[in-house]
């Protein structure tokens, strides 16, 4: 009888732990909100993001996405315009440790805004400081020509502020063009960063290390096939005393 109970009681737990963690969550954007003077319906909830920092645990970066401008035409298609409001605050008070406003920050129109994602990366610039990233994805809506992009962004908290020290860097991308149903060309592109021993202007430069894929799908006889080449490539930014280039 207890092995049968276990399974579910496990599962109560489970759920208990789930909705007192998304009330606790939910507390603490409501605290951040109100010092900033936005209502909760004025922003993309789909979009909002939370993320406990791995080196300061007491603290917790939300990336806000402020409607400026949500429209709908006739024919259905969505546009929306997003003020970027990211914000580092403690969590046991709610209260704002340092904070970026960025108007008109983020739209989706054509290419479709599709993910907001906090990258809690090991991005150790110097001795002292250690960025976190904000990756925005994109995708376009053409079925013989798909396209999408990631752009990737860095912030350093500096007495009291969020400081973007890399801005919408295109860290990923695919694109392609094909008959939707076997023959076309595809090039996937995926980048990852990795610091620099050697710094510019006091910051580790950092080194982006990118796999390009490149596809060609063609029919044969009986079946679609493809045939798959890859190469890689190596770029240096250097931090020119306000930002990475």
């Amino acid at each position: 009888m207890m092995k049968k109970r276990l399974p579910f009681l496990l599962l109560i737990f489970f759920f208990a732990n789930f909705y007192a963690q998304t009330e606790q969550n939910d507390a603490l954007l409501m605290k951040v909100l109100k010092q900033l003077n936005i209502h909760k319906k004025n922003i993309s909830e789909e979009l909002y993001k939370e993320k406990v920092l791995p080196n300061k645990t007491s603290q917790t970066v939300l990336v806000i996405p402020k409607y400026r401008v949500n429209e709908t035409d006739e024919s259905g298609h969505e546009f929306y315009e997003l003020d970027a409001y990211i914000v580092v605050a403690d969590n046991a008070t709610g209260k704002i440790i340092n904070k970026y406003i960025e108007e008109s920050a983020w739209a989706s129109d054509a290419m479709v805004l599709s993910d907001i994602e906090i990258d809690t990366g090991l991005y150790q610039l110097n001795d002292k400081n250690r960025a976190f990233g904000i990756r925005v994805s994109y995708r376009g809506s053409s079925n013989p020509n798909p396209y999408s992009y990631t752009d990737l962004s860095l912030f350093l908290a500096q007495n009291n502020v969020l400081k973007k020290v890399l801005n919408n860097y295109q860290i990923s991308r695919s694109s392609g063009e094909w008959d939707t149903r076997c023959a076309g060309e595809f090039t996937d592109i995926d980048g990852v960063i990795d610091i620099d021993k050697n710094k510019t202007n006091s910051f580790n430069n950092l080194i982006i290390k990118s796999k390009i894929q490149h596809t060609k799908s063609f029919e044969t006889k009986d079946d679609c096939d493809e045939k798959v080449t890859t190469k890689k490539s190596t770029k240096f930014l250097k931090f020119n005393g306000k930002e990475y280039k």
